[in-house]
């Protein structure tokens, strides 16, 4: 655990900067361009992310997945074939997304909310640098460099806001679509320095027919994995879009704000999970042994960390939502204490997922994240006709209850999996603390939330530091875990 940790703590410190840098782009934002131009913001991003996944075709996660064995082992022939068929996948099917938003930019424009044909194909250059700057990002994380993903996400983060920002106070409701374009830009130019300096330049050169052939291997994960994805996290993704269908583009600024908060709050974890993590069970996805205690290794420093954090932010909300934005968003914290407790069950399903996506076939993967697509759009309906705007919140934590259940009961089908005594007490013991908070307020206590909350959330930080510290001053070495890793590396099969 303690390596485990190390890493975790090296990716925390760059989200540390993104959250706050974040939180000051939000105020600015929330505040030049109001409820309903924050929404349009939001539906621009949700366009941007959604084709993004789609032209990108899984070929970042395919690098991790493919590349990681190979990195370890310093096959330097093997990751350039991949890097190399990385990028003739990113030429071919960047050039194909351009041509969709161009050709049929007034149909997908109406789909998207926006009503603004001639927009589509300029996000569509925000998207073909995204996709570029998701492969070189990809590219550090198969090689595990810690340090250089720490970096990034912290240059990222402050080029991002500040081209966010001074795009929105020159050009205020017109300078969105520059601040999606710039912001995507500068991340390509980030993780493409941060790549030259730590890994360099492939070793084979690119005109090879190995080449092709490991851009087809890609294509071949990348095809039933972004199938998966769009069922699965491309709902999510196009919720704002729904959320516009269904009530309005205030509504979105509302949902929007809540998420922003949701997401960013415990995004070091969301980093650890992709950066360091993924790699990890990639590399003893065929032991089982070794994968059933990463994963309760990982759940349990996810509890440990994400369990004050929630509770915390769960006992600030109301004055959080008026601090980052105005009050004008008051209406987001009621969808932002819903999604705090469904938190609970994202971070510990995620630890799940990311298992499943290492060592399962892809049409089981595909089962999973098709379960969580279907489950997103019923909960967000059914929430929003039964209660409106505030639905949206219940959605979100009926949604991951429900994906809880089907991760879980997936790996069990595939490993010998159990949770360990303590993951299950720290589960239990957080969802009571966050019961109680969240129902303080019907009951005649309701004065008494904020110091309740707030003990709650101190009680669970002191035990989790106390817990932290004699793991990672007194316990169990690494080593012992690395060996069964590379162990189980070396009996590594893709399995596609």
């Amino acid at each position: 655990m303690k390596s485990i940790f190390r890493a975790t703590a090296i990716l925390s410190g760059s989200s540390v900067v993104s959250i706050l840098l974040g939180l000051v782009s939000a105020k600015v934002m929330a505040l030049l361009l109001q409820p309903s131009g924050y929404g349009y913001y939001g539906l621009l991003q949700s366009v941007v992310a959604v084709t993004t996944l789609v032209t990108g075709m899984g070929i970042a996660t395919g690098l991790v997945r493919q590349g990681a064995g190979a990195a370890s082992r310093s096959d330097k022939e093997t990751v350039s074939r991949l890097r190399h068929g990385a990028w003739i996948l990113f030429w071919m099917l960047g050039g194909i997304s351009l041509l969709v938003l161009t050709v049929f930019r007034a149909p997908l424009s109406r789909l998207g909310g926006l009503n603004q044909p001639a927009v589509m194909p300029i996000l569509g250059i925000a998207v073909l640098f995204t996709v570029a700057n998701n492969i070189q990002a990809g590219i550090l994380n198969a090689y595990h460099r810690v340090g250089a993903l720490a970096t990034y996400g912290i240059a990222n983060s402050v080029l991002g806001a500040g081209t966010a920002i001074l795009a929105v106070l020159i050009w205020r409701s017109y300078g969105v679509i520059p601040a999606v374009i710039g912001g995507a830009m500068a991340s390509w130019a980030v993780s493409g320095m941060l790549l030259r300096r730590h890994i360099g330049r492939p070793v084979s050169k690119f005109f090879q027919r190995e080449n092709l052939n490991a851009a087809w291997s890609l294509l071949r994960f990348g095809g039933p994995f972004t199938a998966s994805t769009m069922v699965g996290t491309g709902v999510q993704l196009a919720l704002p879009i729904l959320v516009f269908h269904l009530l309005s583009t205030e509504s979105v600024g509302y949902y929007k704000a809540a998420s922003a908060i949701a997401v960013g709050y415990l995004g070091f974890l969301v980093t650890a999970m992709g950066q360091d993590y993924f790699p990890r069970v990639s590399a003893v996805k065929e032991n089982p042994k070794a994968l059933v205690e990463l994963i309760n290794e990982q759940h349990r420093l996810v509890m440990l960390l994400a369990t004050p954090m929630i509770l915390g932010t769960l006992a600030l909300v109301p004055y959080l939502i008026p601090l980052v934005y105005s009050r004008k968003f008051s209406p987001a914290v009621e969808i932002l204490e819903w999604q705090l407790i469904g938190d609970l069950f994202k971070f510990s399903s995620w630890t799940v997922s990311f298992a499943i996506l290492a060592r399962c076939k892809s049409s089981i993967y595909f089962l999973t994240e098709s379960i969580g697509g279907i489950a997103t759009l019923v909960t967000t309906w059914i929430g929003v006709k039964l209660f409106g705007l505030p639905g949206l919140g219940i959605a979100y934590l009926m949604m991951f209850i429900i994906y809880y259940a089907v991760t879980w009961a997936i790996i069990r089908r595939e490993i010998p999996f159990v949770w360990t005594a303590s993951n299950k007490k720290m589960m239990a013991a957080a969802l009571l603390a966050a019961t109680i908070i969240r129902t303080i307020p019907e009951t005649r206590f309701a004065n008494f939330r904020t110091p309740v909350a707030l003990g709650l959330a101190f009680a669970a930080g002191i035990y989790s530091l106390t817990v932290l510290w004699h793991q990672y001053k007194g316990g169990r070495d690494s080593q012992q875990f690395a060996t069964a890793a590379g162990a189980g590396e070396q009996e590594t099969i893709v399995r596609l």
